[in-house]
């Protein structure tokens, strides 16, 4: 199985995972060669049969929307508690490009609550919100389980080779709300800024207002639209150095938009599936020999996903 030829509105690939589930290996094979074609052309894919509900990424929305309309003081209440990033944070908290002035969004994210993981901070008066985004981060990690376990096929590795890195993560969902431009954006500050995704393997639903774009390895930047059914799936900063630039951790950021549309809301949802903070970061053996040796010095989970948080963040705003 190859990925399917691009759309008419992106040039990026669109990989049926369908074919994974099956009990034919060779149809197993084929769709993790596919997914490895795309991560290793452009780190970004669109993911066809991904395995989370509609029903769950519906009721989702319905509930962001629910929630960022809350008036800001309600929101205030649901900050993350010291030392976690947790919770709700107001337009400019964040600067992705840490050289341009904070995004232009406000983000909402949870974890899986286990004793090891970050502190949640939920919003007070709202179950249903919270057992939504429980329903979508539980959906969202079986589907990069499963991906996951594609690439470790890709690479001539054990299927289950990754599962004990990730017998203890903590990965996050986060919810992105993008206001309508009220006013004019100061110099260079986008709804996102170009940046690399920091750790493991990522999925992303998102609406169709637009604004997503990949940079592509000839530098050129390449929309990224919905498309109806499909997530789009990539590859982090931890993934490329475990397969010693293999996969691309490819630049992408989200762009402001312009006329009528300035005046639009936008939605979206990931799921950041990385591996358990202690796991040490190594070049997998499929990725090196003698002609190519490792490029990147060993790293944990922890201290590499601390600094590009923190270097992300600003500070009194």
């Amino acid at each position: 199985m190859r990925a399917e030829t691009a759309t008419a509105t992106t040039a990026i690939p669109i990989v049926d995972f369908a074919g994974f589930s099956s009990p034919d290996p060779t149809a197993r094979a084929a769709t993790a060669r596919a997914l490895r074609a795309a991560l290793e052309a452009y780190g970004f894919l669109y993911l066809r049969n991904h395995g989370v509900p509609t029903a769950v990424l519906d009721d989702l929305f319905r509930q962001a929307r629910v929630f960022f309309s809350l008036p800001r003081e309600a929101k205030e209440a649901a900050r993350p508690r010291a030392g976690s990033t947790r919770g709700w944070e107001g337009v400019g908290a964040q600067a992705l490009d840490v050289a341009r002035p904070g995004d232009l969004k406000e983000t909402f994210q949870a974890g899986p609550g286990h004793a090891w993981a970050r502190p949640n901070t939920w919003p007070e008066g709202l179950p249903e919100f919270r057992a939504a985004v429980e329903a979508f981060y539980t959906a969202a990690t079986a589907a990069c389980d499963q991906l996951m376990r594609a690439i470790a096929v890709s690479l001539g590795l054990p299927e289950a080779y990754f599962e004990p890195y990730y017998d203890r993560c903590d990965p996050t969902a986060r919810l992105l709300y993008y206001p309508p431009l009220a006013t004019a954006p100061a110099p260079g500050q986008l709804r996102a800024g170009a940046h690399t995704d920091f750790g493991g393997i990522n999925v992303l639903f998102q609406g169709d207002e637009g604004g997503l774009e990949i940079q592509a390895p000839d530098g050129a930047w390449l929309a990224a639209p919905a498309i109806p059914g499909l997530a789009v799936v990539n590859t982090g900063d931890l993934l490329e150095r475990w397969t010693n630039g293999l996969f691309r951790s490819s630049p992408h950021r989200v762009v402001n938009p312009t006329g009528p549309a300035a005046t639009r809301e936008r939605y979206s949802a990931v799921l950041f599936h990385s591996p358990n903070n202690d796991a040490v970061i190594t070049c997998l053996e499929p990725c090196q020999g003698a002609a190519n040796p490792p490029r990147y010095p060993p790293i944990t989970v922890g201290d590499h996903m601390r600094a590009r948080i923190e270097a992300s963040r600003r500070h009194g705003y």
